[in-house]
């Protein structure tokens, strides 16, 4: 029996290398048991997220001294900190001597040290172990009982840990990307805006794909979405395994006295980009705002789902209207992703072909691939609607 089932594992390590290595005109859904399967899951876990470039927050929520995210990512308990130099760093979040969890996970500020909720162990905002009291005739190394650090790195705001010991280069990973937004000002984003933490009975993958693609606004989100960016306005930027940029045009609902009143604007200002970097970023860029979904797996079919944004405005601009449609289209996604999830328990039905419209799909199974088989990728491909944000307008 065993062997049967190592056998079985071995199959579909094999058909899932197969078919996330594909290009678009090859391309079809990956096999529904990478989606289900504990080993699975296990493969990619080790293999992406505890040696990717995974995105966390934004700095724009860690602005003050002592401000702090603490979370878990595949089972380690991380804090990401704004020490007293202004610096940021990721550490862990768990104390040395007996392995306890120090901050409380989520936002909040450390007005002093970090000390252990189990035995009083201190640390500084560096991770260095200050104090352990009552230790009686044992003396305590306070180096060799630091807390271990981790790679950190920003892009425009928001904040990638990588859990590796010799972690791959992020300037090279997103080479290229910036030449994209040169019409999109995001040094005056500034002010952070959380939106609420969700739970869907999803794999991260089918989370993180339905974030990625237009091709389901149409029916997913007919009286959401739709009606603002079309499905018949999406369309394919530029990308590769590591990035890929898709848009879409805006469908502009001001009256004509408005319109009057705003004035000329940048033709690329009438679109919006959908910018995924795998494995857990999503974001959609406009010319006022930069909203962004993040995807972190909790098991083989449990996903944790943030959202947010960052914007020129202070939190509280958004208006009642604005909120609710955001509120209405998350409800949708989980709906449908969590549908999506119960199907694939099955084993007499297999997916088919993806159409031009997932082609960031095709980029994110390649990702896939690349770092969990070492299987070549497709070469860096754009199209012609780059003209417009390349060149400016």
């Amino acid at each position: 029996m065993s062997d049967n089932h190592e056998k079985s594992n071995q199959d579909l390590l094999v058909q899932y290398q197969h078919t996330a290595s594909a290009g678009i005109d090859d391309a079809v859904c990956l096999p529904f048991a990478t989606y289900t399967d504990p080993g699975v899951y296990a493969l990619e876990k080790d293999a992406i997220f505890r040696n990717e470039w995974v995105f966390i927050c934004t700095e724009q929520e860690l602005s003050a001294t002592g401000d702090y995210f603490a979370f878990e990512l595949v089972g380690e308990k991380l804090a990401i900190l704004r020490g007293k130099d202004k610096s940021l760093r990721a550490l862990s979040n768990i104390c040395r001597h007996r392995g306890t969890p120090l901050l409380n996970d989520g936002f909040g500020n450390l007005s002093t040290s970090i000390v252990c909720p189990y035995h009083g162990w201190a640390y500084d905002d560096e991770g260095s172990l200050k104090a352990a009291p009552m230790t009686g005739n044992i003396t305590v190394d306070k180096e060799r009982h630091c807390l271990p650090q981790f790679a950190l790195e920003s892009w425009h705001g928001l904040l990638f840990i990588n859990l590796a010991d010799d972690p791959s280069s992020f300037a090279e990973r997103m080479q290229g990307i910036d030449d994209y937004l040169v019409n999109f000002d995001l040094s005056t984003f500034t002010y952070a805006h959380q939106g609420e933490v969700e739970y869907w009975e999803s794999n991260w993958k089918l989370a993180i794909e339905n974030a990625m693609e237009s091709y389901h606004l149409f029916k997913v989100h007919k009286n959401t979405l739709e009606p603002v960016t079309p499905t018949k306005n999406a369309y394919y930027l530029a990308g590769s395994s590591e990035w890929t940029i898709t848009g879409g045009e805006l469908v502009d609902n001001s009256n004509k006295f408005m319109k009057f009143l705003r004035g000329n604007y940048p033709e690329a200002y009438k679109h919006c980009l959908i910018i995924s970097l795998p494995p857990s970023f999503v974001g959609v860029l406009t010319y006022d705002s930069f909203s962004w979904i993040q995807v972190l797996p909790l098991d083989a079919g449990h996903s944790r789902i943030r959202s947010g944004a960052i914007s020129p405005y202070k939190p509280g601009y958004e208006d009642k209207k604005s909120a609710q449609l955001t509120a209405d289209f998350f409800a949708e996604d989980k709906a449908i992703c969590e549908r999506v999830h119960s199907g694939m328990s099955g084993t007499l039905s297999q997916g088919g072909k993806l159409v031009e419209l997932e082609r960031v799909v095709v980029d994110f199974h390649q990702f896939l691939a690349s770092r969990l088989f070492d299987s070549p990728v497709d070469d860096f491909f754009f199209t012609s609607m780059s003209d417009l944000f390349t060149k400016g307008s």
